[in-house]
């Protein structure tokens, strides 16, 4: 009984967040990090991984079973109606309270009108369908909250062409309507691959495409373009400027004429340059960093404006508002909050380094755009979606390569990404030198958005230092290493929670502080946290003398790299000294107060 239980187990409550102009979508309504933990999760690797049958009754009988096998036979022997079976999982994790259904056009699915629930997992949603062979369905994925209200995942409606039997596997990723389904005959290496890629970053294939960056972004998924396509998509926003006043107003109304992202970061530029004698500086600063962060993580979505601007415009307007942000921090009235705020607002902006002030930036996708080792019957691959064939080096050139010399927004690494994914998913089936100079854009690509992990922002200023320099970090980065091996402890900006749930499941292996003070593991994790505070002590020497007036350009880009690093390796200590404190003396703590409570 307890097997039939758990089939509703969806929690009551829901989280309703309600930003200002924020995007209207109830996807962004509350953290997309808030997901349910249930015991669904149970039943999920028994009808999921297990191929167990579905559960029919909490009672069993020798004539039922006999009744079923018949069943199963007869249907089986029927011309026509043979069986397939899908075992789905979406990729896409939901708020606090909301579930995931499947509907579409089979029976199966519901006919459009009753919805399929699925079952919740930590790799996504998944459930199990059995439906008739040979036929095409259409569907689409429904996220529900506890209200009963729906948001149906954007674009067209999925369709798959099923075959005519068999059991086959695949994986969904929201809004991704568009993207060919890969159906994986069941229990292959290739889906238990993809899966365990999807759990975990330890895979070749992961560390080579994850970016923290595009890890948190909750924007609209990418959609490939065989040509320019210009489409008016903003229809679903709105400016709610009701009750805001001054600084917030004046952010609102500016972003209604901003649609690309450079006028954006002009916007925050403005907004920064306006108040620095003003009283009101650090309402300024936290509202530039409050929407940075939207616009970064594809909240506040970015469009082209009908102009031509490079990437070297955006550089240059990061300069600005950084050289700003830098005086700031170099006034005797400013305070302990405004530091804190700039902080968040430094990880936020460009790069800004001759390569992307130059007047032709980027230009390494224009020469793979156009590469002749790209077989032309197949141009990478040929992907069948919706009876049209796509070119993928028609996509590169338009999704990506145009759209980047014409209005270079934070959707461009994602998509950079994404295509990252499809050309390394099967090795050997494209050139290598293709596949190699792809990853060097996408490096690339990073950098200009700075938005690579904390080792790849060392290694970038290490021409920058001395000898004495160059053995902190060297320290730092061998410590490190060797206590990634131990605790997996591989952090990367965006990756608090992430690196908090590893350092919290290798410490529990240890039994009390006692222990944990005399192995080697923890003498290694203190090694490393004081490696780190020797080098964040050495870059924080060197950032103390302060921006000059007549500084060149050149020295202006080394000094955000160098910001970036120490704010870096102070997000790598603060959750690693937490996760630390929680073990060792927070057990201490809780085993004090519970003899406190025995002896009351």
């Amino acid at each position: 009984m307890d097997s039939l239980r758990i089939l509703n187990c969806y929690s009551t409550c829901a989280t309703n967040t309600k930003f200002e102009f924020l995007v209207q979508h109830h996807r962004h309504k509350s953290p997309l990090w808030l997901s349910q933990r249930r015991v669904c999760q149970r039943m999920d690797r028994v009808s999921l991984y297990g191929r167990s049958p579905r559960i029919l009754s909490g009672i069993s009988s020798v004539e039922t079973r006999e009744e079923e096998k018949k069943r199963k036979n007869k249907r089986g022997s029927s011309p026509g109606c043979e069986m397939v079976r899908l075992y789905i999982r979406l990729d896409h994790q939901v708020a606090f309270g909301e579930h995931v259904s499947v509907v579409g056009s089979a029976k199966e699915f519901g006919l459009w009108k009753k919805h399929k629930s699925m079952n919740w997992t930590e790799n996504g949603w998944v459930c199990d369908v059995e439906v008739k062979g040979d036929q095409i369905v259409e569907y689409k994925f429904v996220i529900v909250s506890t209200d009963k209200s729906m948001v149906w995942e954007g674009g067209d409606n999925r369709v798959l062409k099923l075959p005519k039997e068999g059991a086959f596997e695949m994986v969904c990723c929201w809004n991704m309507t568009k993207e060919a389904a890969d159906l994986l005959p069941s229990g292959s290496e290739e889906y238990g691959e993809k899966v365990g890629n999807d759990a975990s970053n330890g895979s070749r294939r992961s560390e080579e495409v994850m970016s923290p960056f595009v890890d948190q972004w909750q924007g609209k998924a990418v959609t490939f373009m065989r040509s320019n396509e210009h489409r008016d998509r903003e229809r679903e926003r709105q400016w709610n400027t009701s009750g805001l006043d001054r600084l917030a107003l004046k952010l609102v109304e500016s972003d209604r004429s901003a649609r690309s992202w450079w006028r954006k970061l002009e916007v925050v530029r403005e907004l920064v340059v306006s108040t620095l004698e003003g009283g009101h500086r650090l309402e300024a600063l936290i509202y530039s960093a409050i929407y940075l962060k939207w616009i970064n993580t594809g909240q506040v979505p970015c469009f082209e404006d009908g102009g031509h601007h490079r990437p070297n415009r955006h550089a240059e307007i990061s300069r600005l508002i950084f050289r700003e942000l830098e005086r700031i921090l170099s006034r005797k009235d400013t305070s302990p909050q405004e530091i804190l705020v700039i902080r968040k607002i430094h990880p936020c902006l460009p790069s800004f380094k001759a390569e992307f002030t130059a007047s032709v930036p980027l230009t390494r996708i224009r020469d793979i755009a156009h590469r002749g080792d790209i077989p032309h019957d197949l141009k990478v691959v040929i992907r069948e979606t919706l009876g049209e064939l796509i070119l993928m080096q028609q996509e590169i050139k338009h999704t990506i390569q145009n759209k980047l010399h014409r209005n270079a927004g934070p959707e461009d690494l994602v998509a950079t990404q994404t295509m990252l994914a499809r050309i390394t998913k099967n090795q050997g089936e494209y050139s290598e030198a293709f596949v190699g100079q792809f990853k060097i854009f996408h490096y690339e690509l990073k950098d200009f958005f700075n938005a690579g992990s904390l080792a790849e922002q060392l290694e970038a200023i290490r021409e920058s230092f001395n000898e004495e320099r160059l053995s902190s970090l060297s320290l730092f980065l061998e410590c490190k290493k060797a206590s990634v091996q131990i605790v997996s402890l591989e952090f990367e900006v965006g990756e608090k929670i992430l690196f908090q749930e590893r350092i919290t499941k290798a410490l529990d292996h240890l039994e009390d502080m006692h222990n944990c003070l005399k192995s080697d593991q923890m003498r290694l994790l203190l090694e490393t946290v004081q490696s780190l505070n020797g080098l964040r002590e050495v870059i924080v020497r060197g950032l103390e003398s302060g921006l000059r007036n007549d500084a060149p350009d050149a020295a202006i880009a080394m000094r955000q790299k160098w910001r970036l690093c120490e704010i870096g390796l102070e997000d790598y200590a603060f959750v690693l000294l937490s996760s630390l404190n929680d073990k060792t003396v927070g057990k201490a703590i809780a085993q004090n107060n519970a003899m406190c409570r025995i002896n009351v």
